[in-house]
């Protein structure tokens, strides 16, 4: 009799750690908010999500896949009960949204020796700007007016995309531009990881020019814990800790660049 109750209370208690383990969901290829290292899951958001389940007092069984995959999985998948780091969606039929999880917050940026001061999109016009692949399409309607693709198809002259962002800083380093538009925290991960390569310590000049800022969210098939989620989430931020995971990837001296406060909205 004592054997069958110690079986039963090992597997109610088996059954109990099951239960706390979640199965993750994390996007690649797009550091430093989320991407792999040597088989491993790293960056910001990755951080910020584990470090928020553990304090909830969950293990997390995690899976990384293409940003595309992640997406279908918040929208309509069921085999995870998290996912990291998509866009906003609608609540209900088991799948509940994260408040805004982190912020994307594209910049103009130059080198500081090029003395550029641009005020509004219309000073570009006689710069050459670097941006990401179709950026002409996510920045709003005065770049869109500037720098989308004329009749014949051919993007304007002194406007040039690039398939692969950390190029898109090489450029600027090396003169193929004057301006790069960037998302703050992407710039300041590739200027962290060239500078053995590139003179990246060089001062730089910050425009906000660009007022949306896009948000990412995490999915969760439990409302009950969407909701302890975000209370956790805010008091990460009240905390400092927040900024203090944002450093490891960006670096003291660009998270006091952009420190001069959030953007509306």
């Amino acid at each position: 009799m004592k054997l069958i109750l110690a079986l039963l209370f090992f597997c109610s208690f088996a059954g109990a750690e099951e239960s706390k383990t979640l199965a993750v969901a994390f996007g690649k290829g797009r550091p430093p908010y989320s991407f792999s290292e040597r088989g491993n899951s790293r960056g910001i958001e990755v951080d910020l999500a584990l470090e928020i389940l553990k304090r909830l007092g969950y293990k997390v069984r995690s899976q990384v896949m293409s940003p595309y995959r992640i997406e279908a999985e918040a929208k309509h998948g069921n085999t995870f009960d998290v996912v990291v780091g998509v866009p906003r969606g609608g609540d209900g039929a088991g799948h509940f949204y994260s408040k805004p999880f982190v912020a994307y917050e594209n910049y103009l940026i130059a080198l500081r020796s090029r003395k550029i001061g641009a005020k509004k999109i219309s000073d570009l016009s006689g710069l050459r700007v670097g941006a990401w692949h179709n950026a002409w399409k996510d920045l709003g309607k005065d770049f869109n007016r500037v720098f989308s693709p004329k009749a014949n198809g051919r993007l304007p002259d002194n406007y040039r995309e690039f398939v692969r962002q950390e190029d898109q800083v090489r450029a600027l380093w090396a003169g193929d531009v004057d301006t790069l538009v960037m998302d703050r925290y992407i710039f300041g991960w590739f200027r962290m990881t060239l500078a053995s390569q590139v003179n990246t310590a060089v001062d730089v000049d910050v425009f906000d020019l660009f007022p949306v800022v896009n948000h990412s969210y995490v999915a969760f098939r439990d409302a009950k814990l969407r909701l302890a989620f975000d209370k956790e989430l805010e008091r990460l931020r009240q905390s400092g800790e927040y900024d203090s995971i944002v450093r490891i990837y960006v670096g003291e001296r660009l998270a006091a660049m952009f420190k001069s406060g959030p953007k509306s909205h």
